[in-house]
């Protein structure tokens, strides 16, 4: 018995091994092919054109160091400032803000006013369609509640024509009517309060988006 659990254990082991070795392969940006065949200066392009910072080249160091591969810097740096031209576009910018992507401030001092026009623009559409989002949210939820209530209603009105019912009791029932009643009122005005709201957010939206 005792030597099954032990098995049972370096198996387990053994697989746990495999995952961990799996995870990390696939965690570097390179394989040892792309090592050996890397163009820095394109792999610097690419990473330029995707926003990425300049320390990314320390992943790719790692991901080479196991093949005794070293990036080469100069050609690396040479490419991503042609990919940050790519990328530090005031379209870029907007596209990134108005996704909720933050500002990594990668881009160089000549390109950045133009990006960051775009970036805070685009944050501003991104507000904006949150706050609709958030707005659309609340009102499913009162809808719901309102679902809820008009069953809740029905279970209370067949209780008050059940016969043998005690005075005290439709008394009760009929304040809890009632008090539901009034609770749908206020939730299908909140509703019309949060459809014009909506409006309102959506004309600055589209403001915001063709400006």
């Amino acid at each position: 018995m005792r030597k099954c659990i032990i098995s049972k254990i370096k198996v387990l082991n053994v697989f746990l091994l495999f995952v961990i070795l799996l995870i990390v392969s696939s965690c570097a940006t390179l394989s040892e092919s792309e090592c050996e065949s890397a163009n820095w200066e394109i792999i610097g392009l690419e990473d330029g054109s995707q926003g990425r910072d300049a320390s990314y080249i320390g992943k790719h160091r790692r991901a080479c160091s196991d093949y005794n591969i070293s990036p080469d810097l100069n050609a690396y740096l040479q490419g991503r400032a042609s990919g940050l031209k790519q990328f530090c576009t005031q379209q870029n910018g907007f596209n990134r803000g108005a996704s909720g992507q933050l500002n990594n401030n990668v881009c160089p001092f000549e390109l950045a006013r133009t990006f960051n026009i775009g970036y805070y623009q685009g944050v501003k559409v991104y507000k904006l369609q949150s706050e609709i989002n958030h707005l659309i949210a609340n009102i499913h939820a009162h809808q719901d509640r309102i679902v809820e209530i008009k069953d809740l209603n029905l279970i209370l009105e067949e209780q008050l024509v059940s016969n043998g019912i005690r005075s005290q009791r439709r008394r009760e029932l009929l304040r809890e009517i009632k008090q539901l009643e009034k609770e749908t009122i206020n939730l299908y005005d909140d509703i019309d309060e949060m459809n014009i709201i909506i409006a309102r957010l959506e004309k600055k939206l589209h403001k915001q988006r063709y400006q």
